[in-house]
């Protein structure tokens, strides 16, 4: 079976994960994926939110990672700017759930 028959049944959000995961995937199917989307004629706006959705969630979950191995991740729909931002508020809100697991030391004072 090729590829193209396989990926034709796909949901929008499965094609743009298969289009922006990088190496997850080889290049011929990431074409596949992206012609696809051309041929089903997706308008810019729904691939973006699509898009977005894909990148807040990736990088909730890898952010850390992201950011021990200085690794900016990129987007063959997003701009830099918008995944710039993406990965500032994921950042933030990592830093907030960060600080949850601190400890406060004004209850734990000794005389």
């Amino acid at each position: 079976m090729s590829l193209f028959k396989t990926y034709s049944n796909r949901s929008i959000s499965q094609l743009v994960a298969i289009v922006e995961s990088g190496d997850d995937y080889t290049n011929e199917a990431r074409q596949v994926a992206s012609t696809i989307l051309e041929l089903k004629e997706i308008d810019k706006e729904t691939l973006k939110q699509e898009a977005s959705l894909f990148w807040e969630q990736k990088l909730q979950e890898n952010i850390k990672q992201l950011i021990l191995n200085n690794k900016k991740p990129k987007s063959t729909i997003l701009s830099s700017e918008e995944i710039a931002v993406l990965f500032r508020t994921a950042f933030e809100n990592w830093k907030e759930k960060q600080k949850t697991f601190e400890i406060d030391t004004t209850k734990y004072w000794f005389v």
